[in-house]
């Protein structure tokens, strides 16, 4: 469907480049622009950059990038169309779409999606309407759940019925065997026939980092076992890249630049009744690979909260480890002994607990000194192991002054002098992350005077009026550069000033380096037209030989059809001397 100019311009304007891309990527100021961690592919040193002032982002690893439309385009995997009703939802402007984008594209995973936020809504209805799951709201009364908490987080029942779901999603028009696929229902080996993989349990939904549902983690209410049901891994839910809560605590990591890690979600739940909120969980799974890109990218700081158990002890180290070694500042709040946070904020209560977690929150090689310390003073073999290690680690960390601290604790842990450590460490100091640019490229003459003129046209309409007429599209040898003027034209008969932003919605995603690269191309602001004229010869004198060529070319053609030797030979010649003339005259100026 067709939506108007205005309304993608009015939607594009009130949606912030920087707050957009925020939602996303840690952003750090550098000047005028923003720097982070690429969200589009793995690297370690930041090459993603935002430009506020002219509303686009660029990574100079990938080259993906764009305005907001192309941002939310790539990171969503959604068509152009979906990303203007999403970004227009965030602002309150609505965009009618007449029929599903997901359904006229026969997009599974987003009937996937849709089954789910339906089932939700039903499940949460149950739980709040029915007689029958008064047991289990009741349940959760008792656990310290709210009815605020129970609405906000839709969370609801699936009834202990074998084919509740089933029939719900045939009602409602569904694939049964696509809701196989999502993880929805359960099916009989034997004659295929489907049911309910949830039943008599309450139902958690588990989103993805928009929002969407993406699962369900059921548990029950009455002692029986399995205590915890979860969706099965399919198409759109997969353990390794969901992080529970993302999607609400994005905001609030931002903000204070630190996320808590936790092991499960209810503990999550029970940290955001008590206020906080930048908690998440890996859905009980371990760390892989995938959560620490999507952690590296929210926050500096990350704040382990695992339970108290051997089980909780042993994630804590393995993890704290692994995000240590992303030169992430890692932190450690051990609970007490066989008690999850949940049971902690229970037994200390809201401002006890509170407090707990201001006063125990120690760096990860600090808590790795205090776990290991009857180990160090006790066993020679394990000293020389655990110190070995904590060399290591020392240097991986960021905050100097922390790392006087943790030198310490370990120089009187080990019986070791402090400057010994200190010289052990030779630590580096940490480059602060720096702008990256374009890398220099080579072009010939003729390349760089068609980006000149361009960049000369993007400055100033009126220029581009004056050559309009005398300038067509044969004058750009390169394909990419006749696609930008192309263009370039159709954007000017609407817009009176070019801006990136906009004009980056005329061109295809192929051209946006190349728009980037103009962007930033050092050119005279006020140039005059012989100026221009100068460089539109450099374009012209090769589209005359090239001409020349072509008119000749054919010739040749038909002194070969009709038989004509001689005038074969002699435009064979020409030929042949002008190609080696233009190619010596390449030659010397660098084309």
């Amino acid at each position: 469907m067709q939506i108007s100019n205005e309304t993608i311009e009015q939607i594009r304007t009130q949606n912030d480049i920087y707050d957009v891309v925020s939602q996303y990527v840690k952003l750090e100021k550098r000047g005028r622009n923003y720097i982070g961690l690429c969200p589009f592919h793995d690297e370690k040193t930041p090459s993603f950059t935002v430009s506020v002032d002219k509303q686009i982002c660029h990574c100079f690893g990938c080259k993906k990038g764009g305005n907001v439309f192309s941002f939310i385009q790539e990171i969503e995997g959604i068509s152009f169309i979906e990303a203007v009703k999403l970004l227009g939802e965030q602002v309150n402007i609505p965009v009618q779409i007449n029929q599903p984008v997901a359904k006229q594209e026969s997009d599974d995973h987003a009937v996937m999606i849709e089954m789910h936020e339906k089932l939700k809504d039903a499940y949460h209805y149950i739980l709040r309407a029915v007689e029958d799951a008064e047991p289990a709201l009741n349940y959760l009364y008792e656990r310290g759940f709210t009815d605020e908490m129970i609405n906000r987080e839709k969370i609801g029942f699936a009834p202990n019925v074998s084919q509740y779901a089933l029939q719900f999603l045939k009602e409602n028009n569904f694939d049964v065997q696509l809701a196989y696929e999502a993880g929805l229902l359960s099916r009989n080996d034997e004659d295929f026939s489907y049911y309910d993989r949830f039943r008599n349990r309450i139902m958690f939904p588990i989103e993805n980092a928009q929002g969407k549902t993406i699962g369900f983690s059921g548990r029950t209410y009455d002692g029986s076992e399995p205590k915890y049901l979860n969706s099965p891994e399919s198409p759109i839910f997969q353990k390794r890249q969901t992080l529970y809560h993302v999607n609400h605590a994005r905001k609030y990591i931002r903000q204070s630049d630190e996320l808590i890690l936790l092991e499960g979600f209810m503990d999550v739940l029970k940290l955001n009744k008590i206020g906080i909120q930048n908690a998440l969980a890996t859905m009980g799974t371990a760390l892989s690979r995938e959560h620490t890109l999507h952690l590296k990218k929210l926050a500096n700081n990350v704040t382990l909260m695992f339970d108290g158990d051997f089980a909780g002890q042993e994630a804590a180290e393995k993890i704290g480890q692994i995000l240590l070694k992303e030169r992430l500042n890692v932190f450690v709040v051990p609970m007490k002994e066989k008690m999850d946070p949940d049971e902690m904020i229970e037994s200390l209560g809201e401002t006890a607990f509170k407090e707990y977690i201001a006063f125990n929150k120690q760096h990860y090689l600090s808590y790795y000194l205090k776990k290991y310390k009857k180990e160090i003073e006790n066993n020679d073999l394990a000293y020389e192991k655990h110190l070995q290690k904590f060399l290591d680690d020392v240097k991986l960390m960021n905050s100097a002054h922390l790392q006087k601290k943790v030198l310490h604790e370990a120089s009187e842990l080990f019986k070791v002098d402090f400057d010994v450590l200190n010289f052990q460490n030779t630590r580096q100091p940490k480059q602060k992350n720096q702008m990256p640019t374009f890398q220099q490229e080579h072009l010939s003459k003729l390349d760089r005077a068609e980006r000149v003129v361009l960049k000369y046209f993007m400055n100033d309409k009126h220029l581009f009026q004056t050559f309009k007429s005398i300038v067509d599209v044969s004058y750009f040898k390169n394909k990419m550069h006749q696609m930008i003027y192309e263009a370039l034209i159709g954007y000017y008969n609407k817009e009176e000033e070019y801006q990136i932003s906009r004009f980056i919605n005329h061109v295809p995603i192929e051209l946006h380096e190349i728009i980037m690269k103009l962007d930033v191309l050092e050119v005279n602001l006020s140039p005059s037209n012989e100026e221009v004229n100068d460089y539109l010869n450099v374009l012209n004198r090769d589209l005359n030989v090239q001409s020349q060529l072509e008119s000749l070319k054919h010739e040749l053609n038909q002194a070969i059809r009709i038989g004509d030797i001689d005038a074969r030979n002699e435009l064979t010649r020409k030929i042949m001397h002008i190609q080696k003339q233009r190619k010596a005259r390449n030659i010397q100026e660098g084309y």
